[in-house]
């Protein structure tokens, strides 16, 4: 996974070289993308994984990966999945929360979290920001076990791009 210079002033470069893993993300036309993450870690208690969805490309003298999705990176905090939907878009969805830091909480405490969904749009060539909302309730943040965000928001996401 490609380095990435923090924003701003900042002279920290992130390095995304732990822990790699793919996923193939089937296509309705019979094709299929990969799903690939990167890890980085600064030696603190939390960690950045990048994501991508990478589609291998022929041109005329060979062939080229791209990455259909801007920069995008989650904490360990987060929680973030592919998911198939065939109602909403005949590509797979991106979704993931992150968590909003409260006044009072702890890193692995219970926070509220922003979930969005991504979308590939065939006009753009890449994945865009479908919606974004904040849940109506705290998730546990990490500490004793993962993140677990998504799969009871699934009903609500759904409907939400339901409504699109």
């Amino acid at each position: 996974m490609p380095s990435q210079k923090a924003s701003g002033e900042s002279t920290v470069v992130y390095q995304f070289g732990l822990d790699p893993r793919s996923e193939r993300l089937p296509l309705a036309d019979g094709g299929s993308w990969a799903f690939f993450t990167g890890t980085f870690s600064g030696g603190g208690s939390g960690t950045l994984e990048r994501l991508a969805v990478l589609r291998f490309e022929w041109d005329a003298d060979a062939g080229k990966i791209v990455n259909l999705l801007p920069f995008m990176a989650v904490t360990n905090a987060s929680d973030r999945a592919m998911w198939t939907v065939p109602s909403a878009s005949p590509y797979p969805i991106l979704v993931r929360a992150d968590f909003i830091w409260g006044d009072g909480e702890t890193h692995f405490g219970q926070h509220y979290y922003t979930v969005e969904v991504w979308r590939f749009e065939p006009q753009s060539d890449q994945y865009v920001k479908a919606f974004s909302y904040r849940t109506k309730r705290k998730y546990d943040g990490g500490d004793s076990k993962p993140v677990h965000v998504l799969s009871p928001e699934r009903q609500e996401i759904e409907r939400r791009l339901d409504a699109k």
